[in-house]
């Protein structure tokens, strides 16, 4: 999906729970096509400890991070987790 956006066949991507080897490859595309990757507090991504990805194509990203924040979508606790 993040291949899709960072193509520009959607605009926008959310996940709540991924791991680095989920996200990177598909972060560097989004980066590269201009868009932006944060997690859901809109700090940039860290491959490391970025869990929750918001990718778009760039301009409504804010906007989608605020959608996320006013529905409670993007709050995953440390004790929702699965280990």
């Amino acid at each position: 999906m993040l291949a899709y956006t960072a193509a520009g066949r959607g605009a926008a991507y959310f996940e709540a729970d991924l791991s680095a080897w989920d996200t990177a490859a598909g972060a560097c595309l989004i980066l590269e096509a201009g868009g932006n990757i944060t997690d859901a507090q809109g700090h940039a991504y860290e491959p490391s400890s970025t869990r929750q990805i918001v990718a778009t194509n760039g301009p409504i990203h804010h906007d989608l991070l605020s959608l996320l924040d006013s529905a409670d979508g993007a709050r995953i606790l440390e004790s929702d987790r699965l280990l």
